[in-house]
């Protein structure tokens, strides 16, 4: 079977304030929970894989849980469709409902997760919450994934304009998450399909690094590198430079053809 291999960086770090790493990152066979004080390297060669990054919510103890329980399933994952990846993301949401109802420590359990995968069918990505996955491109990054956010939802709605610039804290709020209450909620996980060409490169994020750096910021230290350590070691360090308020999670990859 012919398919894409992938090679990049990743990290995955507390940030400066927080006390607890509630992020959580897979690139392939690398499982990323603790802080990661510099850029891992990884690479990809055979088909069928998937990278995906999540950020934690519910609080300290409980977010982590919740990021790891997510990113754990992922790897764990025996096929790499679109549904089987579904039916991963909605089994540990009932998961996580289930615990938040039943321990007290983990209510509110739940994560944001976003997602590229090399599949049967093709490239494809996916995601729920506010993590994020941009393409690179003619020297522009474009963001594939929608946010499930109250910002985006005010833009979908006409009432708020799309800007480039670091979001208002009081835009964070999510409108869906992998678990996150106590009650059952349905998951309605996004999916994209991907087109390459020979080679594309990507880039998947926390919010940690969109809450520090507007896009046109994270544009100017991206697009210059050609090396994925460099350039996430230089997102990395501009996001703890504007304040590292939250973890920071970002992996770099570049996708080719078998």
């Amino acid at each position: 079977m012919r398919g894409f291999v992938a090679s990049g960086a990743w990290i995955c770090h507390t940030g400066k304030v927080r006390k607890v790493n509630e992020d959580a990152c897979l690139f392939g066979g690398s499982f990323g929970g603790a802080s990661t004080s510099a850029p891992m390297k990884a690479a990809l060669e055979k088909p069928l894989w998937v990278i995906a990054l999540a950020d934690g919510i519910g609080g300290h103890r409980a977010g982590a849980f919740a990021s790891r329980e997510v990113v754990a399933g992922l790897e764990a994952a025996s096929e790499f469709s679109q549904a089987a990846i579904g039916n991963v993301l909605h089994e540990t949401n009932r998961k996580l409902h289930e615990v938040g109802r039943d321990k007290a420590e983990f209510e509110g359990t739940g994560t944001a997760v976003v997602g590229l995968v090399s599949g049967p069918d093709g490239l494809f990505a996916f995601n729920v919450g506010d993590a994020r996955l941009y393409s690179q491109q003619t020297g522009k990054l474009t963001q594939i994934t929608d946010d499930d956010s109250v910002e985006r939802m005010l833009i979908h709605e006409g009432l708020l304009v799309a800007s480039e610039g670091v979001r208002s804290k009081y835009m964070h709020a999510l409108t869906q998450s992998v678990g996150g209450s106590a009650e059952y909620h349905h998951l309605d996980p996004h999916f994209y399909p991907l087109t390459v060409q020979g080679a594309a490169r990507f880039l998947l994020c926390t919010d940690g690094l969109t809450d520090m750096l507007s896009l046109k910021t994270i544009e100017s230290y991206i697009i210059p590198q050609l090396k994925p350590m460099a350039a996430v070691q230089s997102l990395f360090s501009a996001a703890m430079e504007a304040g590292g308020r939250d973890n920071i999670t970002i992996a770099i990859v570049d996708v080719e053809k078998e």
